[in-house]
Order: C-alpha cells, then sequence, then structure tokens
C-alpha cells in the first residue's frame, strides 16, 4: 500500500520511471507500474478483497497459505503474461532455496516470477520454476537496486521494513518470532543496499503496522502517498540532470 501511495504521488507530479525493480509485495507493485496501472486502481481492487481472499489457507506441509488468489488479481490487473509484453523493462527478485542465491527474473512469465518473490517462507509454499525452488526475495536482497545500477543512471528506492526496536514481550510465541527472524533477515540486508541508491525513501511510520494489516490499507497507502510527495522535486532534479547530460 505504501509502495501505491509513493507511485501515486510520483505521478501526479508527471514522473515516469524507464525501469522497474521489486522484491516481495514491492514485486507486485512492479510489474503493475511498468505496465502504467494506476495506483489507486490497484488499491481499490485490493481492498474489495478480504485476507480470505488474498490468501488461500493451505495448511500444506509446504507452507500455511497459497497465493492463488493473488495470482488471480494479477491476471486481472495485467493484460499480458511475459516481461517481454510490459510496457517498461522490470527486473524481480526471488532467493534460489536450491543455489542459496539470488535469482533476478527479467524474462519469461512474470506471475510466476512474481509469487517466487512473495513466498514468504513457511507462511507461503516455494514456487518451483525450472526444476529450483524459490522463496522470498527479501531474504537476501529487500532493497533490489543492484540490478538496476548498472542499466539506470539514478536510481530512487523506497524500503517499506524501516529499522526500528520493537519493546514486544511476546517474543516467547512462536509466530512472533518467526516473524521478528525474518523480519530482522531483511533489515540487515538493505543497510548494504541503500549505499546504491541515489534516492532514498523509508517512511518510518510504517513501523506502526504488520505484514497483514489489512485493515489499516488506506492509512499505510496514506503514509506512502505523503512520504514520496517529499521527494518529487528530488526526483525531478535527478531527471533533469540525467536529460543535460
Amino acid at each position: 500500500m505504501a509502495h501505491l501511495g509513493a507511485l501515486k504521488a510520483f505521478k501526479e507530479a508527471g514522473i515516469q520511471f524507464d525501469m522497474y525493480s521489486g522484491t516481495s509485495a514491492g514485486s507486485m507493485v512492479a510489474v503493475l507500474a511498468a505496465n502504467e496501472v494506476d495506483p489507486e486502481t490497484i488499491l481499490e481492487e485490493i481492498k474489495s478483497l478480504s485476507i480470505f481472499h488474498l490468501v488461500n489457507f493451505s495448511y500444506s506441509l509446504s507452507g500455511l497459505s497459497s497465493l492463488k488468489k493473488i495470482e488471480k488479481l494479477l491476471k486481472k490487473l495485467l493484460n499480458c503474461e511475459q516481461f517481454e509484453d510490459l510496457k517498461y523493462p522490470v527486473r524481480i527478485v526471488a532467493t534460489n532455496l536450491n543455489t542459496g542465491k539470488v535469482r533476478v527474473f527479467k524474462k519469461g512469465n512474470i506471475i510466476d516470477a512474481v509469487i517466487a518473490s512473495s513466498s514468504i517462507p513457511i507462511l507461503f509454499p516455494p514456487k518451483k520454476i525450472d526444476g529450483r525452488y524459490f522463496v522470498d526475495g527479501g531474504i537476501l536482497m529487500n532493497l533490489p537496486v543492484e540490478p538496476l545500477v548498472e542499466e539506470c543512471d539514478y536510481v530512487a528506492a523506497i524500503n517499506i521494513t524501516p529499522v526500528v526496536e520493537k519493546n514486544k514481550d511476546d517474543y516467547d510465541k512462536l509466530g512472533a518470532i518467526g516473524f521478528r527472524t525474518f523480519e530482522l533477515s531483511v533489515m540487515a540486508n538493505v543497510r548494504n543496499s541503500r549505499s546504491e541508491c541515489d534516492l532514498f525513501i523509508e517512511p518510518g511510520d510504517l513501523s506502526n503496522y504488520g505484514i497483514f494489516s489489512f485493515n489499516k490499507m488506506d492509512k499505510m497507502f496514506e503514509i506512502g502517498y505523503e512520504e514520496g510527495k517529499k521527494y518529487t522535486e528530488k526526483v525531478l532534479e535527478m531527471e533533469r540532470a540525467d536529460a543535460k547530460s
């Protein structure tokens, strides 16, 4: 939701990016933005579904849920199936469980890559592609700027997992421990990627919301929108500098 809000702010300022890169939920936003789907349209489509429609609770041995409904939503909003048919280039990052390395998808089936990038371990089963198993790209590269730095003059990134201290007292519960461990892994690799950004956007207020705060969609969208507006002039300056060079 915060990604979408920021994109709305950029769109209002007349900013069009030349290439997109995304990890996990950011991968969904990246492919939709690359095909010029309006951010508010995406928001309304997602709001029309409840958590029970967004994920299927399957309780399989490989994950508690599945992302079948997300696949259907993407098929509805996208009018193409292959990366090559998107209006702008996209790089989608996933973690290869077999090799323990990052895989950057830039061709082939869009939705397969997005589901692979979004499959949070334990919660969702791995996605099998070309005989390999893939899970959430955030484990190894949650701020996927590296696929862009060699191809773009300037890179603007938005991080929706700000590093914050949490004074919780429920870390004796398995679910809370699991999510916090995943969060810390993601936070650690964001630090490494941040130095590659020409512009780094991090809405600090997002730390007040959980990964499945579906009843706070409008608020998170607004947080992203207001944060994005703070940086539109900086992005325009980068565009003008690029045009001169």
